[in-house]
């Protein structure tokens, strides 16, 4: 019961924090000075509480063609773009970097310190570098063969997916393998290995089925931060690409409708918080009580 009153009490505050976020543009004003309207802000704000009541209503400018367009047709339109491409990233990191750390811990002393500092190397490198790196290369490889492998724009009522879930999922699959390689060294030490190794295992089968299940609680501990991680990196990949994705979308009603803002926000935090809260409940009780701190 406590659980569900401190889950309840968390949901609300977040919620009510972004819906006072959704009008701090209308809080600082210039003129000759930079001031603040407080008054002018609260005025925003239930402007926006009665537009909420209606979204059918609410247009959003974007700049195309000088129009507005309509909230519901704006943002379905591009929810499903921006998160299938994100969900996807999402599981094509953890895919790879639970392979790559796998084959990572089976390899030899001196690889195996050679692959760390690889994977320093990689982690320095900003997103933007990533994404251009990714399309020079495609354009070089057209302008020498003539073979166009992906799309490297979306243009018009285009969509390109492949690149962007490449590009996206960079930088996760370098914090997971870093963060495996390093839970997996500290279970390497503990009794129950040497016990596994004294039974005649070998250590790709002691790795895989023994260490693996055991940082499996790390890994989720560290599912927010990836998640905040790639979701900032997904509005760099949409200006990139030039995506007319759902975070662009949310930027620019970010200056031009508190509530259609303050709604695109709770479309995103609404269903991932639901997804945590569940993946803690269900690790909560598979792992009977130990994870009551996740």
């Amino acid at each position: 019961m406590k659980r569900i009153v401190d889950t309840s009490f968390h949901f609300f505050i977040v919620i009510l924090g972004l819906f006072f976020l959704s009008g701090v543009g209308s809080l600082l004003a210039y003129d000759t000075q930079l001031v603040l309207t407080v008054g002018y802000y609260f005025n925003q704000l239930y402007q926006s509480l009665t537009e909420i009541m209606d979204p059918a209503s609410i247009t959003i400018y974007l700049g195309d063609n000088e129009r507005y367009y309509s909230l519901p047709e704006v943002f379905f339109s591009t929810y499903g773009y921006s998160f299938t491409i994100l969900i996807s990233s999402f599981f094509l990191a953890i895919i790879f970097s639970v392979l790559s750390s796998y084959f990572v811990m089976l390899l030899p002393r001196r690889l195996y310190r050679f692959s760390l500092k690889l994977l320093n190397v990689m982690d320095a490198l900003p997103e933007v570098f990533i994404v251009v790196s990714f399309q020079i290369f495609i354009i070089w490889l057209f302008k020498k063969s003539g073979i166009l492998l992906f799309n490297l724009y979306a243009l018009q009522d285009e969509r390109t997916y492949f690149l962007p879930i490449i590009c996206l999922s960079v930088l996760p699959v370098v914090f997971l393998i870093k963060q495996f390689l390093f839970q997996l060294k500290e279970e390497e030490s503990k009794p129950y290995v040497e016990f596994s190794y004294a039974k005649g295992f070998r250590k790709s089968y002691t790795v895989w089925f023994h260490l693996f299940r055991n940082v499996w609680i790390h890994f989720f501990l560290h599912l927010k931060p990836i998640f905040l991680l790639m979701l900032s990196n997904l509005f760099v990949i949409e200006i990139l690409f030039k995506m007319n994705g759902f975070m662009m979308v949310l930027f620019r009603a970010s200056t031009t409708s508190g509530a259609a803002f303050f709604l695109g926000m709770l479309m995103i935090f609404v269903p991932f918080f639901i997804v945590f809260q569940t993946g803690s409940y269900v690790l909560n009780k598979w792992l009977k009580g130990g994870a009551s701190h996740v």
